[in-house]
């Protein structure tokens, strides 16, 4: 994850980070109602997050924008960063209990893993 950098949307921003940390690029799984969008005004419509964290660090809150993605394209290896993240790998649900977690973020992988 990262932050949203000067003219970026969220979705540019999980695109960007995805790929710098991974190299693989993805597509956002989820929905978006373009209807709502206005071209004149510079209003773009975001697709609906899976969930929205919101988290005190410090003296302020981080809202944490979470977003179901899919692998797109046909790299499907994961480049670490070592820049960007210490370790990153693919994993499954029964290996959750050997990885240090906090225990919302446990929570929220082991829901979307379930489904």
């Amino acid at each position: 994850g990262g932050h949203i950098e000067k003219n970026e949307t969220p979705e540019q921003t999980v695109i960007r980070e995805v790929n710098e940390e991974t190299g693989l690029d993805i597509e956002i799984i989820g929905e978006k109602d373009n209807n709502l969008a206005d071209i004149d005004t510079d209003v773009s419509v975001v697709y609906n997050p899976y969930v929205i964290l919101c988290e005190l660090v410090g003296n302020h809150y981080h809202n944490d924008i979470v977003y179901l993605c899919k692998i797109s394209g046909g790299n499907k290896e994961i480049k670490l960063n070592e820049g960007e993240s210490k370790d990153i790998r693919f994993f499954n649900i029964d290996e959750l209990d050997n990885i240090k977690l906090f225990p919302n973020f446990r929570r929220l992988l082991e829901k979307v893993l379930k489904n």
